[in-house]
């Protein structure tokens, strides 16, 4: 008997609560639903954009064959890593990127040379991979909003980051083995 009337306290009590906490709480909610919302329309106008670049590229037949180009995007902002064997094809590259409305902003990073082969492709993956799960695992660290890259050895950082979030996951990918170089290419909020 006295559990059960301690149930039924312990019921009232979060029932007077939740009034209370109503407004708050549906404010609270609310805000998180709209960040969700505004940041699942970023990832789906980024892949977009990814699509319509690879297209292009596909397109042309010459950017697509013997030619290995890395379009990475977030909000807007594109990453071109990758090699192709041309100065002329990189511009043809760089240009067809350009041309589309939606981006804000083109990170070049494409090498002049032959692409880099199978087992080159294989350690990039796996040294992202290290990245990754070394973010995930860190303390006080929120991978959530980056993006690693990597190709021939070098990390490309991307997201929407504060300061101190860039710096760690500066910290994070060039203490792993194997990585040659970091370069960041982070939006920054204040």
């Amino acid at each position: 008997m006295r559990r059960f009337s301690l149930l039924i306290t312990l019921i009232i009590s979060c029932l007077l609560l939740q009034s209370c906490f109503t407004a708050v709480g549906t404010a609270v909610v609310g805000g998180a639903v709209i960040y969700k919302r505004k940041a699942l329309e970023n990832t789906i106008s980024d892949q977009h954009i990814d699509a319509k670049i690879n297209n292009a590229y596909f397109q042309t037949g010459q950017l697509w064959e013997q030619n290995r180009i890395i379009v990475s995007c977030v909000n807007g902002n594109v990453l071109l890593t990758g090699e192709v064997r041309t100065a002329a094809l990189k511009q043809q590259a760089i240009a067809i990127v350009k041309n589309i409305p939606e981006i804000k902003q083109v990170y070049d990073q494409i090498q002049i040379g032959k692409p880099v082969g199978l087992l080159q492709q294989t350690i990039d993956a796996t040294i992202t991979l290290i990245i990754k799960t070394k973010m995930l695992f860190a303390q006080n660290f929120d991978p959530s909003n980056i993006k690693v890259i990597t190709n021939n050895n070098v990390v490309y950082l991307m997201g929407i980051v504060n300061p101190e979030q860039s710096d760690r996951a500066a910290e994070i990918a060039s203490t792993s083995s194997g990585v040659k170089k970091v370069v960041k290419v982070f939006q920054y909020i204040t």
